[in-house]
């Protein structure tokens, strides 16, 4: 299937930037016995805050989708070529926002269950494409059609060796003109009725090691410590005699970045 971003929207579609930062690791974290369970899930929760947190207009949080984070910017609202931009130096600060956040974590662990002593083993993968949508409204929610957001998604199930990475579409690769200067790898990939798609992928620990971070990792205080371990502590007591549960795809979240 070969993508163009020069297709104009039809009068029910809009071009978009769409974006997907998936925590991978995830299935095997949640493998664990009912409190470290628990424990992981929260432990998702606030890594899931931390990158929608990092994020600023033009992206907007079109869902949350259990370990991952969907967003979306409409390339029609202001200049194409400031729409991209604006987004592609988001990219490595969520990188880098969820590095920290989950070296926050493992210092200020709760306990020394499985999934509070393998936060750092949780890696953050970034599908990135343009196409065209269209949105609806359901009650409060946007929610976003058509096949340009199956294809986003497909990506994320990809021949790539690697659990960390960020996987691009040629046409938002030329939407950002270049990726910091970046190498990338090419893929061509194959997602079932869609066909083949042609993808760049670029390792952002390569540009992030050999440079300063982008943020810095918060201190760590007694307060720190202390309000996550009782919060995950009670969090996990309450669940356990039924008074609590993070329910379905972790609905208590906000549903737009703050």
């Amino acid at each position: 299937m070969k993508q163009e971003n020069n297709v104009k929207p039809t009068p029910e579609t809009t071009q978009a930037i769409l974006l997907v930062a998936d925590i991978s690791g995830y299935t095997s974290f949640m493998r664990r016995h009912a409190i470290a369970t628990s424990h992981a899930k929260q432990i998702i929760v606030r890594l899931l805050k931390a990158i929608m947190k990092a994020s600023r207009p033009p992206l907007k949080v079109a869902e949350l989708e259990g370990d991952a984070v969907f967003f979306y910017a409409l390339a029609v609202e202001r200049n194409g070529k400031t729409v991209a931009r604006e987004v592609k130096e988001q990219i490595l600060d969520f990188f880098s926002t969820f590095k920290n956040e989950a070296k926050l974590l493992s210092r200020i662990r709760a306990c020394d269950c499985e999934a509070c002593s393998a936060v750092q083993n949780l890696k953050l993968k970034i599908a990135i494409h343009i196409g065209e949508v269209a949105i609806e409204q359901i009650a409060q929610f946007e929610k976003l059609f058509g096949l340009d957001v199956i294809l986003l998604h497909r990506m994320l199930k990809n021949s790539v060796p690697s659990h960390e990475y960020i996987m691009m579409t040629e046409p938002l690769y030329r939407a950002f003109g270049d990726f910091y200067g970046l190498k990338a790898e090419r893929y061509t990939e194959v997602f079932g009725e869609i066909g083949e798609v042609e993808t760049l992928v670029f390792y952002p620990t390569l540009y992030l090691n050999h440079t300063q971070e982008r943020t810095e990792t918060k201190r760590l205080s007694t307060y720190d410590r202390l309000s996550w371990m009782l919060s995950v502590r009670l969090r996990t007591f309450l669940q356990m005699i039924g008074f609590w549960s993070p329910k379905g795809n972790f609905i208590h979240l906000p549903e737009k970045a703050e």
